[in-house]
């Protein structure tokens, strides 16, 4: 009689646990004895350089540079005579210049924020107007093209409220019910884009085109570091493509 064999379950050793390793966290604490705020603030930056060391990769391939310093040797060619004022227009149209389109946008940026106008004034003081001032000072003819965002018929009456703006002394010269009937008739309450930021948006869509990124600000103060360490006399050579 032949026995039947019985298959032996195999015996399964218990996995040894791995001995955990120190969190890069523990490690910067030890080595440093700073504080956890201290290293975040710590690998948020190297993050960031990395991601800057990559986009730099991307403008120095894009461009046949040796490195993005050599930018600030690259200017776009301004045609003689050009008046001063048509030159930002012209440097939005035809820059190939990263640091260029930077240097423009930090300046412009900061023009969109301090630009003081009727319209501005206008787009953040007044909010809305009753159908009945609105017809005592302008024309109820144009009552149908004014946008409904504007009607509110516990508006502060508009006599009282540009006596209100006017009294802040916002411009050298009063804001009239023909201001601001004009404005109402020309624009949705809050959306006055003035022209800085219109010019803005456009740098914006060229520097993208340009590099095939957006610009952000801590990479245009990097461009700015990098460029003004290279003297404009230095003859810098491109990579050998």
């Amino acid at each position: 009689m032949v026995k039947e064999k019985v298959a032996q379950t195999p015996i399964v050793q218990p996995k040894q646990p791995k001995v955990a390793t120190r969190r890069n966290i523990d490690r910067f604490l030890e080595a440093t004895g700073k504080t956890e705020k201290d290293y975040f603030d710590w690998a948020t930056e190297v993050g960031r350089r990395m991601h800057i060391n990559k986009l730099d990769a991307l403008v120095c391939a894009k461009l046949e540079l040796y490195t993005v310093a050599h930018l600030a040797n690259r200017p776009t060619e301004i045609p003689e005579g050009m008046p001063e004022t048509e030159m930002d227009e012209h440097l939005v149209a035809n820059s190939e210049n990263p640091y260029e389109l930077a240097c423009l946008w930090q300046r412009v940026t900061a023009n969109a924020e301090n630009w003081v106008s009727k319209e501005t004034i206008l787009n953040e003081w007044l909010t809305g107007i009753s159908k009945e001032d609105f017809e005592r000072w302008g024309d109820k003819n144009h009552l149908g093209d004014i946008n409904k965002k504007w009607w509110n018929k516990d508006a502060a009456a508009l006599d009282v409220k540009l006596e209100e703006i006017n009294s802040m002394s916002l411009l050298n010269q009063p804001l009239t019910f023909e201001d601001a009937i004009d404005f109402i008739k020309s624009h949705k309450p809050g959306t006055y884009v003035n022209p800085a930021q219109l010019l803005i948006k456009r740098i914006e869509e060229r520097f993208k085109a340009v590099t095939t990124f957006r610009i952000k600000d801590y990479y245009v103060s990097h461009l700015m570091k990098m460029c003004h360490l290279v003297p404009a006399s230095e003859e810098l050579a491109d990579l050998p493509f």
